[in-house]
């Protein structure tokens, strides 16, 4: 389990609690006079419909604005690859969809199109790095020299204006890659 789904459930559950806590209090009269736990199941469903509704939003804008950590990645950069291949420095753009779960990552360049198959951001040795698995597919023209492949990327997104970081092929090439948020 990820460090993010274990803080994401952690706080879910710190919701959930509050929420009921403060319906108990709303109908603290009710309870004192007549104790049911029919109606105190009630409550914790009450409590935890909400907490859903709470957490979902949160998941998917809010944590924007409150990240608890987490780096907010979801821009469209620009950058430069260099493949140990033929040692060639060419421009790319990369496109990272995220909410506070999940994160894709779409990488283009003048060559070919790649997209995570998978992807986590991690600390690693101090550091925030976005790791992700990729499937590439080069454009047609290409394909004589540049096979569709699988790679994995691992960038530094200690300061997530600027991103940097290696990435390796199946077919044993490796290079560094260099982006800059666009906006």
């Amino acid at each position: 389990m990820s460090e993010q789904f274990k803080r994401f459930s952690q706080i879910t559950v710190w919701v959930t609690l509050i929420l009921f806590a403060i319906r108990c209090f709303l109908s603290w009269q009710e309870i004192i006079v007549e104790i049911s736990l029919y109606e105190l199941y009630g409550y914790a469903g009450e409590a935890i419909a909400l907490s859903a509704v709470v957490m979902a939003i949160y998941e998917k804008w809010v944590w924007r604005i409150i990240p608890l950590g987490t780096p907010v990645l979801k821009k469209h950069y620009s950058g430069t690859l260099k493949s140990s291949y033929d040692g060639v420095e060419r421009s790319a753009t990369l496109d990272i969809q995220q909410t506070f779960l999940s994160i894709h990552v779409i990488m283009k360049s003048g060559e070919s199109r790649s997209g995570s198959v998978s992807a986590s951001l991690d600390d690693i040795s101090g550091e925030t790095q976005l790791t992700y698995c990729y499937l590439n597919e080069p454009i047609t023209e290409f394909r004589d020299r540049s096979e569709i492949h699988y790679g994995t990327a691992m960038l530094c997104v200690n300061d997530p204006q600027n991103i940097s970081g290696k990435y390796y092929t199946d077919r044993c090439t490796r290079g560094d890659m260099m982006f800059t948020a666009c906006r």
